[in-house]
């Protein structure tokens, strides 16, 4: 065999060998990679579910903070609403204390009301009891011009001497009677005998001070006439106020006196 022979033969066992060789070599790099990609994947599956799992864990734990939160801000609003419902009722419980108080005050004042009015129906009562027994004490007749309701200087002193001499009775009361002539018709000598009337209270009211609620007054118009309406002297005569004092006597004055 020539060297040249020889050397091919070596340099192709050689190739041989190296080619070998490689294979060999790639065959146990794949033997080996392979189980360690797999677990690569593995755990490249185990991390992408573990970060989903987390993100899920995230998630809830974020929904749970915003229910806690909702949880805490209802409490806070609960709270509230109770210290506002408790002071609400501590104002209704004040308020219906003050209107149980005005009630009471009211029924008292209405009790009150009752034994005051009891009290002077009782009087009332007693003082009209006691009306019949009323004697006229003075009597005085003042008289108008024709068609007028103005009280003439004569009719004035008439009533001064009339209010002299009561000023000093005690229990008494005032009838007031106007009067008219027949002239003219019957409404309107009912009207200006009722002006003649007042004329006459508003006299002794105002210039002699006498209680207006002693005095009843009527205008009574041209019914009852006291002198013939044929003559000009009998009309002026009709043309009348009658004034009269009416008191119980003096022993029974005394016993209503000490009724009262």
């Amino acid at each position: 065999m020539t060297f040249t022979q020889k050397s091919t033969l070596i340099l192709a066992s050689a190739a041989f060998l190296m080619a070998s060789t490689g294979c060999a070599t790639k065959r146990f790099v794949r033997a080996s990679v392979a189980p360690v990609d797999g677990r690569v994947g593995q755990v490249e599956t185990a991390t992408k579910q573990n970060a989903a799992d987390i993100d899920q864990l995230e998630k809830q734990v974020s929904r749970a903070e915003e229910l806690a939160t909702g949880a805490e801000r209802e409490a806070k609003a609960a709270t509230g609403l109770a210290k506002d419902a408790g002071a609400l009722a501590g104002k209704a419980g004040a308020r219906a204390e003050a209107a149980g108080s005005r009630a009471d005050g009211a029924y008292s004042l209405a009790e009150q009301g009752v034994s005051r009015a009891s009290a002077n129906e009782r009087s009332l009562d007693r003082m009209y009891e006691n009306l019949d027994n009323y004697q006229m004490l003075k009597g005085e007749n003042v008289v108008f011009g024709f068609d007028k309701a103005e009280l003439t200087v004569d009719a004035k002193a008439k009533l001064d001497a009339f209010a002299a001499s009561i000023k000093d009775q005690k229990r008494f009361v005032i009838e007031v009677q106007g009067f008219a002539d027949p002239a003219g018709n019957a409404f309107y000598n009912q009207e200006l005998s009722r002006r003649r009337a007042t004329a006459v209270v508003k006299y002794l009211t105002l210039n002699h001070n006498i209680a207006l609620r002693r005095i009843q007054m009527l205008g009574i118009g041209s019914d009852q006439p006291v002198a013939d309406n044929k003559t000009r002297a009998g009309r002026q005569l009709n043309r009348r106020v009658e004034v009269k004092v009416y008191a119980l006597p003096e022993a029974k004055a005394e016993t209503v006196a000490k009724s009262f």
